[in-house]
């Protein structure tokens, strides 16, 4: 594989420049190859709904460093995957490495590739092709979303905004935080820029009812945990999520949402350390893809990691995994619609 650590040149490419508003559902409610596509769903430019084997889109938001328990002992988390339509808990989820660059790798890419450190860094070659590549064979749409991301629509490549005197935005959007950026085939490609925005677009988007089929939303570094802690991401999502997560029909119809952590927040002997429990991390799935038969289906108890994302995605849409050929190969698949239905 190959790498290329320095910068790519420090400009943003962005195509879109029309103002947008903040999310408005905060207490409010809210391809191809001859697939035949899902009736009345299209993605922000109008692109059909491809159907998949389960659902048609898949959402997933991230958080940051926490463990599973001080996660679940939030009453927000240990209630979102109670309340939320089909919800369930999958108890048994484990991120990849630390620290926390290589696991949003992961989460489009099925591998780390052994990448150890959050600096800016840009795989390249055939090395940058992820489960975006993927997807865009069978004409699936896609997008990523941030907070505080720079420009409204494109590829902003460094690694954070900056203010009139050129530090650093604290508590902002950080590059290491959305994987796209690091893919020469996504930031060398404007067409494929124009499918990152910053995360007002998303509420814009779920508003129209034109959100894509893979949505990747990244928090930013005080929303997510990072910069502040369990109580301050909870409350982000009950006061800004929780009412689309819970009560927003098309938001849940025919979808697979998902909330997770990037990493755990404990780092003491990992991977010294045989049978050690580091880096287990809270995450809930819900919507129209679950189905709890029992109050047992509430709860999995496999040991999945970031790349059953992809596994699963490719089990979706084409009907076997293993297309990135990495670690998706054989990962655990989640298990829809209910426990053993695979």
């Amino acid at each position: 594989m190959k790498f290329s650590i320095a910068f790519a040149v420090a400009s943003a490419l962005v195509a879109v420049t029309s103002a947008s508003p903040v999310n408005p559902n905060s207490q409010g409610q809210s391809g191809s190859q001859g697939q035949q596509k899902s009736s009345g769903l299209t993605g922000p430019n109008g692109e059909p709904y491809v159907p998949g084997k389960w659902f048609d889109r898949f959402f997933m938001i991230i958080g940051e460093n926490m463990d599973f328990w001080t996660v679940e002992a939030d009453p927000v988390f240990a209630n979102l995957w109670k309340e939320a339509p089909n919800g369930r808990l999958l108890g048994n989820y484990y991120a990849i490495t630390h620290p926390s660059q290589p696991n949003y790798f992961s989460h489009i890419s099925a591998t780390s590739y052994g990448w150890n450190s959050d600096s800016p860094t840009n795989i390249t070659g055939a090395e940058s092709y992820s489960i975006v590549d993927v997807l865009e064979e069978k004409g699936i749409s896609w997008a990523g979303y941030a907070e505080d991301y720079p420009v409204q629509q494109g590829c902003y490549i460094p690694y954070a905004p900056v203010d009139a005197q050129g530090n650093q935005v604290p508590h902002s959007y950080v590059r290491k935080h959305f994987p796209f950026i690091s893919m020469e085939n996504i930031y060398t490609n404007q067409t494929r820029c124009n499918n990152l925005y910053n995360a007002d677009m998303f509420w814009q988007h779920l508003k129209e009812e034109k959100l894509p089929q893979f949505v990747y939303f990244v928090p930013n570094l005080l929303n997510d945990g990072h910069d502040t802690n369990v109580t301050y991401f909870g409350n982000y999502i009950k006061e800004t999520w929780y009412n689309t997560f819970l009560h927003n029909s098309y938001f849940n119809s025919k979808a697979l949402n998902y909330l997770s952590l990037d990493e755990s927040g404990n780092t003491t002997g990992f991977n010294t350390v045989p049978g050690d429990n580091n880096n287990h991390i809270y995450t809930a799935i819900w919507g129209d893809a679950v189905r709890n038969d029992n109050v047992y289906d509430k709860y999995d108890w496999v040991r999945y990691n970031h790349s059953s994302i992809s596994a699963t995605l490719e089990v979706n849409w084409f009907g076997k995994q293993g297309q990135l050929g990495r670690n998706d190969t054989y990962a655990p698949v989640f298990s829809l619609p209910n426990s053993g239905s695979i």
